[in-house]
């Protein structure tokens, strides 16, 4: 478990350390990704701190930046690794008033002395390990465990900005114990570029053609976040349920709308009162739609309707659940599902809901009664694709062509190789959205 899970800069302190930075030429962002990256890849928000050495000022404000970690950790000395920061160490020194040792991935070959430090230790000191930024984690496993050979008390890694890019996992086969504590994460930079509109969520044109919904269903915050990240540009809208639990309605919907418009499918079935304190928590984020039960009546999805009157969110009208079979389905209401159906939107129409979540086997019938409205078709997998729990299923073709204005797909794209390719597959080869 980290226990530096909480950044050592404040959400004020990050914008402005952001905002220096950024003033330095240290962050460069790109909407289209095409930023490379040391370990492949590309991005969109790449951080640079070795070019501190372009600006006197730069090396000397990113010391003082680093100090307010060192200082609350109480270090005796400190480590860098010189490829990244060597351009702050000296001035990091003067302000805390302590000397520090430089640590090499590997030992000098050619030198005199073929160490993989330069500098002294005293025993029982406390040093903490410091860089720039924190990706696979690759870089330091060579300097800890030269810093595990020394006596000395070992401290956190100490990075300005935590990429999220699989450290815990790779110290974890690597056996390294070493915990990592953040001035801030790259989402958090990605949040202040987009919240500021120095870069673009995605392009809203992309948004309108994208018809698919990814459900993130059963999945933590890390989990989902470099997914999250990935999908970005696709334009996708995000379906999430029990994560608004998990994180909490005021830390999930601002960070994950960063990345897209969001479902939150609360599927919300109680009394009025309740139902209307539920989207007050939902209200002031502005997500693309939320869920109702059309069985808990007029009168509460009235409720929520009214709560939203002012704001693009959309209600959208549970009928018959896509993991309910025909047999099910007359157990629970003595009705089949269309019958079902018809009847739970007759009254979430007539309760002012903006749309309907069906299967796709009665979506043309709601399409013909109500051919403005939102139509969200769960169940939706590509022929040959695994059904899972689901019931009631069709392809994503078919429910387009049956009237669906929106696919709800989460496995068969969540558990691909890639769900960036998979998803633009569906929408290439199946729907035709995309060209090749």
């Amino acid at each position: 478990m980290n226990v530096y899970g909480t950044p050592w800069l404040t959400p004020w302190e990050q914008e402005e350390v952001i905002r220096e930075i950024m003033g330095f030429g240290l962050i460069r962002y790109d909407n289209k990704r095409s930023l490379p990256l040391k370990s492949g890849g590309t991005t969109d928000v790449y951080i640079n701190l070795r070019d501190a050495r372009n600006d006197p000022k730069a090396p000397r404000y990113l010391a003082t930046v680093y100090a307010n970690a060192l200082r609350r950790l109480k270090a005796d000395r400190f480590a860098e690794i010189p490829d990244s920061v060597s351009c702050i160490a000296p001035h990091l020194a003067e302000q805390l008033g302590c000397g520090y040792i430089t640590l090499r991935d590997a030992p000098k070959e050619g030198r005199v002395t073929k160490a993989a430090m330069i500098g002294t230790v005293n025993r029982g000191e406390r040093v903490v390990l410091f860089d720039d930024v924190i990706t696979t984690g690759g870089s330091k496993v060579g300097p800890f465990r030269t810093l595990m050979d020394l006596p000395i008390q070992q401290c956190p890694l100490v990075v300005l900005v935590d990429r999220q890019q699989g450290w815990k996992q790779g110290f974890a086969a690597a056996n390294i114990p070493l915990e990592v504590w953040p001035g801030m994460t790259l989402h958090d930079v990605r949040r202040f570029l987009i919240s500021t509109g120095q870069m673009q969520r995605c392009d809203p044109t992309v948004e309108a053609q994208n018809p698919i919904i990814v459900a993130l269903d059963g999945r933590g915050w890390e989990d989902i976040l470099p997914i999250a990240d990935r999908l970005r540009p696709t334009g996708c809208i995000l379906k999430v349920n029990d994560l608004l639990w998990e994180r909490g309605f005021e830390r999930l919907l601002p960070d994950l709308g960063v990345y897209a418009r969001i479902m939150a499918d609360i599927k919300a079935h109680d009394i009025k009162n309740t139902v209307e304190n539920i989207v007050k928590w939902i209200l002031r984020h502005n997500v693309w739609a939320i869920t109702v039960h059309g069985s808990g009546g007029g009168e509460m999805i009235k409720a929520a309707v009214a709560t939203l009157q002012g704001t693009l969110t959309k209600v959208l009208v549970v009928t018959v659940l896509t993991t309910i079979d025909p047999a099910t389905c007359e157990e629970i209401y003595h009705r089949r599902p269309i019958e079902q159906v018809l009847t739970l939107a007759k009254i979430g129409a007539e309760a002012g809901a903006h749309g309907f979540v069906c299967s796709a086997h009665e979506v043309s019938e709601l399409k013909r009664l109500y051919p403005d409205k939102t139509l969200v078709i769960p169940g939706v997998r590509s022929p040959g694709a695994e059904v899972g729990d689901q019931k009631r299923v069709d392809t994503p073709a078919n429910a387009i062509a049956s009237g669906a204005t929106n696919l709800v797909m989460g496995r068969q794209l969540l558990n691909a190789k890639d769900p960036v390719a998979e998803l633009s597959r569906v929408l290439r080869e199946e729907l035709h959205l995309q060209s090749a």
